[in-house]
């Protein structure tokens, strides 16, 4: 729902831009129009792809500070 009324403002604000430049209602009409559906199909796959990033990099992070953090190897002393 949220993506859809960022969509609609997205479009209100084409179509306003696209009158001020003069543009026939037709021509703001179908730019409005995809200005709208195109931010809303953006912001849906951001969120889609957030969800499954999100999880795996913190996974991710988990997992690496784990290993890093393991027993390193000492450095013999002078003449051994």
């Amino acid at each position: 729902m949220l993506l859809a009324m960022i969509g609609f403002g997205v479009a209100g604000a084409t179509f306003a831009y696209a009158k001020k430049k003069r543009a026939s209602n037709g021509t703001a009409a179908a730019a409005a129009t995809a200005t709208g559906v195109g931010t809303a199909v953006v912001g849906s796959l951001v969120v889609a792809a957030s969800s499954v990033l999100i999880p795996a990099a913190i996974v991710g992070g988990i997992g690496y500070w784990y290993f890093k953090r393991g027993d390193k190897p000492k450095a013999l002393g002078a003449g051994r």
